[in-house]
This record gives structure tokens, C-alpha cells and sequence, in this order.
């Protein structure tokens, strides 16, 4: 009886551990083509995310789930669930308050996570995010 107590504590914690480290899992299965490295995007535009999967569908699954991070990876919210998998997807660009997020250079990510199977995922590159207002520098 106790082997089977500590038997089934072990396999809990280890369950546990599993569940949290699935949102550090490495990119796999999903190339993330739109947003690229350095892109800039305008706050409250349409925006089209585009990717490709590498699985077939039938391994993949037909849904994916699209994240937004403001602090380059560290958190992620929602931007869409249960969106198919097509490889497009338009996006409105939330407003962000550039003060707090200063540390990160303005400098945003984007993930897509199949929703039957997240081992398959992809995050962007830091892209940014802009306001509208920004100075514009002449080159002479």
C-alpha cells in the first residue's frame, strides 16, 4: 500500500513538472512567415499573421491557438482560439503602453500552438509596435 502512495505521489509531481514547462517548449512543426524579424506594425491595424505547418493536417490537427507577448516571451495573452488552421489570420493590433513596456525596446512576439497537439508550435521574432506618432529621421 505505501508503494503504491509513493508510486502514485511521484507520477503526480511528475505530471505537475510536465504541465509547467509546456509553455517553454521549443518551436517545432510551425514556421511563423508573417511577422518578420524587425517588422513594424501599427497599433489598432488589420494585420496578417501567415505560417506554414510541417505535419499534415491529420498530425497537426485543424486549429491553432495565437499568442501575443509583450515582454519578448517571458508572458503570453490570448489573441484568437479555435482559429484553422489556414495559415492566415488578421489581426488587429492591441494598443500598448509603450512607458511600460520601455525595457523591451518596444519589441513584441508572437506564438502559434497546434490546439490537439502543442508540442507543434513556433514564436515570431521580436517585432515592434507602433504607435503612429513616432518621430520620422531624414537621411541626408
Amino acid at each position: 500500500m505505501e508503494k503504491k502512495l509513493i508510486s502514485s505521489f511521484f507520477c503526480s509531481l511528475i505530471f505537475i513538472v510536465c504541465l509547467s514547462c509546456s509553455s517553454n517548449l521549443p518551436d517545432n512543426g510551425v514556421t511563423i512567415l508573417n511577422p518578420n524579424a524587425k517588422d513594424v506594425v501599427k497599433m489598432g491595424d488589420s494585420f496578417e499573421v501567415r505560417w506554414k505547418t510541417e505535419p499534415a493536417e491529420s498530425e497537426f490537427g485543424p486549429m491553432v491557438t495565437i499568442e501575443f507577448s509583450r515582454d519578448e516571451g517571458k508572458s503570453w495573452e490570448k489573441v484568437a482560439e479555435n482559429v484553422q488552421n489556414t495559415g492566415k489570420y488578421v489581426w488587429t493590433v492591441p494598443k500598448v503602453e509603450h512607458k511600460k513596456y520601455a525595457l523591451t525596446n518596444k519589441t513584441f512576439k508572437l506564438r502559434i500552438i497546434s490546439q490537439s497537439k502543442p508540442i507543434y508550435r513556433d514564436t515570431s521574432e521580436l517585432f515592434y509596435v507602433s504607435t503612429g506618432m513616432e518621430k520620422k529621421v531624414d537621411s541626408k
